[in-house]
């Protein structure tokens, strides 16, 4: 009972979230000098090559890993619920075992696919077959840190997690720069298997600690046990590759233009910075999602009690962020970076329906469900590729912002009608009049982006900003009287 009323409580909820605490902020402050160094060093054209190596090793490890960490995160949780230690060490020996595997396997179809991969990416005849061998090495190290990662975050250990995550923060930032700066665009690859190993050493460092590292790689019966979870995990499989697919296609439709590199700035500029918001979805809410997947009430309070804190926190940054865009663009990378500044701010609607559909969207994926999870994330892969190539065709990088915040508002009207079908899911009032109000100070902040400006467009933001941050400060301090920093800054405000 009382795991349940703290798993339930707001201040949980905030805590983890982490938006408030130093590691979020000195991560965010880490990863801002790296993509500023990073893009000052490359330039667009790097940053766009940097891309296409990631999204080869993201569709590599799709297809590879099998879906075991996503798996890994319920299962774990689930037996930590029920406390059977040997159950635990058994199943964390499986996944260790078959993350080895998905390791091998992948790194050698990242060697051997080498120059079809090249052709496939760099049809004007750029030649980087050598980087993407050497790219085998990088591929091999995600689902070692995947899954020792999920282990952490099925065993609720969420303050190791987020130091590990400012210790590869602080990693990349020391193995990246320098490569870059002697090697250039060729030190691309060199650079994220050292950050690849670091961030799996890392994981494995505080993992092993819980449980120790043995693996049985030979053992018919641990090979045996692991079958259920490829069957669970397939459809996690073909929709994390239906998804990379989806992002090849636009950087492949975008490589033709050169506007790679910009699409990712911009891109990244919404998921990485206003995206540390959704730091405790995976982390903390998805684990206590999945241990009360069967109750339907909890659930439904876990889902709107998590929609509450990411919309509130949410609105204020990115409210923020619009008014300061052109200063954000180039404080982050360079003035050759400016043209993404529109994109940006048509996109941010993007971020905010997301922090409506995320909270629903694990639903499935707590549940086991995992076809239908494939199902949805498919219809919005394919959507998602038709919009962005209409607006980029029609208006570019402007309509690029569109399309993200389209395919996103789709993705929230498809997922929540579905879901409060299947799963009988409803959006609280209390939640829905948190929701409207700041969706539309967003929108007027970015209405007066692109019809004011100078000291208007200002005054119209900074007023939206401050009735955003005041009424999420309010609710929040309202249900989190408990938290003492809130109660200090209150007394000091005289609230």
């Amino acid at each position: 009972m009382e795991r349940r009323e703290q798993d339930d409580s707001y201040r949980h909820v905030l805590k983890y979230t982490g938006v408030f605490g130093g590691v979020q902020g000195l991560k965010i402050f880490v990863t801002l000098v790296r993509n500023k160094l990073a893009s000052t060093i490359l330039g667009k054209v790097g940053m766009g090559v940097n891309s296409i190596f990631m999204n080869i090793s993201e569709i590599l490890n799709s297809w590879t890993n099998f879906g075991i960490p996503f798996y890994a995160v319920r299962r774990i949780s689930e037996l930590y619920e029920e406390g059977t230690d040997d159950d635990m060490r058994r199943f964390v020996g499986v996944i260790r075992t078959w993350s080895i595997w998905s390791a091998l396997i992948g790194a050698t179809l990242c060697f051997f696919l080498a120059n079809w991969l090249n052709n496939h990416y760099f049809p004007e005849g750029e030649q980087h077959t050598f980087e993407i061998m050497l790219l085998s090495l990088f591929v091999a190290s995600l689902p070692i840190e995947a899954v020792e990662c999920s282990l952490m975050k099925g065993l609720r250990q969420l303050r190791a997690v987020a130091c590990i995550e400012v210790m590869v923060a602080l990693s990349t930032l020391v193995f990246t720069i320098p490569v870059y700066y002697f090697l250039g665009i060729r030190g691309i690859v060199l650079s994220l298997v050292l950050c690849g190993w670091s961030a799996a050493l890392l994981h494995l460092f505080f993992s092993v600690r819980l449980y120790p590292y043995r693996v049985k790689l030979f053992s018919r019966s641990v090979v045996r046990e692991g079958w259920p979870l490829i069957r669970i995990g397939l459809p996690y499989v073909l929709a994390a590759v239906a998804g990379a697919m989806a992002t090849g296609e636009v950087f492949s439709y975008l490589d033709d233009t050169g506007q790679v590199g910009l699409y990712r700035a911009g891109y990244g500029l919404m998921v990485t910075y206003a995206g540390m918001v959704f730091v405790a979805v995976e982390a903390d809410y998805f684990p206590r999602l999945s241990s009360i997947n069967h109750d339907t009430e909890r659930l439904n309070h876990a889902i709107n009690q998590q929609i509450d804190v990411c919309v509130l926190l949410m609105a204020p940054i990115l409210i923020l962020l619009v008014i300061m865009m052109p200063w954000v663009v180039r404080l982050l990378w360079t003035s050759e970076f400016l043209p993404v500044a529109p994109m940006a701010v048509c996109a941010v609607f993007y971020m905010f329906f997301r922090a409506v559909t995320v909270p629903i969207a694990y639903t499935s994926l707590a549940k086991g469900d995992s076809w239908l999870y494939l199902i949805m994330e498919s219809i919005y892969d394919i959507t998602f590729v038709l919009i962005l190539r209409f607006g980029y065709s029609h208006w570019g990088l402007l309509g690029a912002g569109i399309a993200l915040s389209t395919a996103a508002l789709f993705d929230l009207l498809m997922i929540g009608s579905v879901y409060s079908i299947l799963y009988h899911l409803r959006l609280r009032y209390r939640t829905a009049i948190m929701v409207v109000p700041q969706g539309l100070l967003l929108s007027a902040t970015v209405a007066a982006y692109f019809l004011l400006s100078g000291i208007q467009m200002y005054l119209v933001g900074l007023s939206a900003l401050i009735i955003s941050a005041t009424y999420s400060f309010r609710l929040l301090s309202r249900d989190l009287p408990e938290i003492a920093f809130v109660a200090k800054i209150k007394r000091k405000l005289g609230l």
